[in-house]
C-alpha cells in the first residue's frame, strides 16, 4: 500500500532534495556533464527546426548513455539506502505508487525537473533530450556573456 498523500508528499520532497543535491553537488555527476556536453553542442545549427525524433544520433551517445546509466544506478542505490529502502527496486516501486497516488496534485517545477533527469538514466531518448537541453542552455549562457 503506498503512503497516504501527506507522507507521499514528504517522500517526493525528500527524493527531490536528494537528487537535486546529486545533480548540483555530486562531483562524479558534475564531471560527467562537464566532460560530455561538448558532444551534444555542434548539432543545433545544422538541425534547427527538426523534431527530436528527426535529429541524428551520434554513435558516442550510446556509450555516454551507458556510462550515465551506470553512474545513476549507483547514485539511486545510495538515495534508496539513505531513505531506508532495502534496494532500488523497492524504492522505485514505492515512489511510483506515491506519484500515482499524487495524481491531480501539482509537482513543483524543481521536483519535476529532478525526476525527469532521474528518468533519463533509464531511457535513452530522454537522456539524449536532457543532454541536448543542457548543451543548448550552456551555449546560450556562453553567448549571453560573450564567450561564444
Amino acid at each position: 500500500m503506498p503512503p497516504s498523500t501527506p507522507e507521499g508528499t514528504e517522500l517526493v520532497r525528500k527524493v527531490a532534495y536528494h537528487f537535486e543535491e546529486i545533480f548540483t553537488d555530486d562531483e562524479d555527476v558534475i564531471m560527467f556533464f562537464t566532460n560530455n556536453l561538448e558532444h551534444f553542442e555542434d548539432e543545433f545549427e545544422e538541425e534547427e527546426g527538426k523534431d527530436e525524433e528527426e535529429k541524428e544520433h551520434k554513435m558516442i551517445y550510446t556509450e555516454l548513455y551507458n556510462e550515465f546509466e551506470t553512474l545513476m544506478e549507483e547514485k539511486i542505490s545510495d538515495v534508496a539506502e539513505k531513505l531506508g529502502f532495502d534496494d532500488a527496486t523497492e524504492f522505485f516501486s514505492t515512489l511510483q505508487d506515491t506519484l500515482n497516488e499524487k495524481e491531480g496534485y501539482e509537482q513543483g517545477e524543481r521536483e519535476q525537473a529532478t525526476f525527469d533527469a532521474v528518468v533519463a538514466s533509464y531511457d535513452y531518448e530522454k537522456f539524449v533530450k536532457l543532454m541536448r537541453g543542457k548543451a543548448k542552455g550552456k551555449m546560450a549562457m556562453a553567448r549571453a556573456f560573450g564567450a561564444a
